[in-house]
């Protein structure tokens, strides 16, 4: 301490440099270049005792800093310069340091350099890592296969990986600068939309955000429609806080698609197009169990005559034809309204609605004539039989369809290529 006990003295300062590990030092660089003074700590960061020689503390510096270091030592009096520098620990260990220091001239007319020395190896693995994740997640988000984006709180896109331009042909530049009008169709902008207002009103009040996850439909540049499953969640900062909004767009078009083709396979007959007969039956009971008072339903049911011997004569690629041939005029000559399924082998069910027996009758046999009066190409002309049944109140599907098979086995017993009604 001083002599008046206020001011610490020299010692003082030494020894709190020494336990705080930070090294202070004198170094003269004319007329010759030594140590005039150096911080006991070096010992604890290099590994070399502070009475080394000076070549010695020196020559622990890297060599990729080297130069670095000799410029400081032509430095002119009154300059000052912070540098960063990477030693050599005896132990092999590299130790990375922050030194800042200042030129002067002494009376003398001696030129010293006078600095003081962090070691920030610690802080400088942290930045290491931290640019390494920062590199990492880069190359993560701009290969990625996925489209990744982030939006921050005002509900500007502040960024977008390249995959956007693989699923909608558009670079990751123009899709920051879409409106939500460009980006989604109607539907799938309100859905967004809506999701966003309750996220930015959740972070006004201070309550958790909800998170996203469902399917999306976006513009493609041409203007066709990509399906996207969108998962949004909120990023927030290490005290919690949200500070972005962070959203995948996983392309998920061919799924769509393969899904439609499956759902496709399970309601319809795969040779003729038509529904099968599971889907039809769930369609006739449907209509049984809505029909109102008063409205009425009529099932057509259809079956080509001399099947086998076409099949026979002409093979069954030539009665695979007569089926699809079948079910195309079938589909042709139908209202709108109307239903039909292939039933099995070469039996058609029509399901009539809102038409009674009469009119029922009368449709019935246009579609006989569409099918009688045109041949099927080498196998020449083709008829069916066809059996009509009005549903009655109180029937149950299965009573309606044994009706109406009644009504098609006299059809067929009556000669064939003819319409029959119901008489039970």
């Amino acid at each position: 301490m001083s002599a008046d006990g206020r001011v610490p003295d020299t010692e003082w300062f030494e020894q709190l440099a020494e336990r705080s590990g930070v090294i202070f030092y004198v170094l003269r660089i004319q007329p010759d270049v030594a140590f005039e003074y150096l911080g006991a700590a070096l010992l604890m960061r290099l590994g070399v005792p502070p009475d080394a020689d000076t070549q010695t503390i020196l020559g622990r510096v890297d060599p990729d800093f080297a130069d670095r270091m000799n410029a400081t030592l032509s430095m002119a009096p009154g300059d000052e310069l912070s540098m960063d520098l990477t030693w050599n620990h005896l132990d092999g260990r590299r130790v990375h340091s922050r030194a800042w220091f200042r030129v002067r001239s002494r009376p003398d007319g001696s030129v010293i350099q006078e600095g003081v020395v962090l070691d920030v190896t610690e802080q400088h693995e942290v930045e290491s890592d931290l640019r390494r994740s920062e590199e990492r997640n880069r190359l993560l988000a701009e290969n990625a296969w996925d489209v990744i984006w982030t939006m921050a709180l005002d509900g500007k896109i502040t960024y977008v990986n390249p995959a956007v331009e693989r699923v909608r042909g558009i670079t990751a530049e123009e899709a920051m600068r879409q409106t939500p009008e460009e980006i989604n169709p109607p539907k799938s902008a309100a859905t967004v939309a809506e999701h966003f207002q309750k996220v930015f009103a959740a972070i006004r009040a201070g309550t958790d955000p909800p998170n996203f996850r469902g399917e999306i439909e976006y513009y493609r540049r041409d203007g066709s429609i990509m399906t996207g499953e969108l998962q949004v969640i909120a990023n927030r900062d290490a005290s919690g806080q949200v500070v972005e909004l962070i959203g995948v767009t996983r392309d998920i078009s061919e799924r769509k698609v393969f899904e439609a083709e499956l759902r496709d396979m399970a309601v319809t007959d795969t040779l003729t197009g038509v529904w099968n007969r599971r889907h039809g039956t769930d369609l006739l009971t449907a209509d049984l169990s809505a029909r109102r008072t008063g409205a009425t339903l009529t099932l057509l049911m259809l079956d080509i005559d001399h099947f086998k011997t076409i099949n026979d004569n002409f093979g069954h690629q030539s009665g695979d034809h007569v089926l699809i041939e079948t079910a195309s005029r079938l589909r042709r000559s139908l209202r709108g309204s109307d239903m039909v399924a292939r039933w099995g082998g070469e039996e058609f069910v029509v399901l009539l609605r809102d038409c009674a027996l009469p009119e029922a009758l009368q449709i019935a046999e246009d579609l006989r004539a569409a099918i009688a009066e045109v041949p099927f190409g080498p196998m020449g002309r083709i008829t069916v039989s066809i059996g009509a049944a009005e549903s009655r109140d109180n029937e149950d599907l299965q009573a309606w369809l044994s009706r109406a098979d009644q009504a098609l086995y006299r059809a067929k017993h009556s000669g064939r290529n003819t319409v029959a009604a119901d008489i039970n």
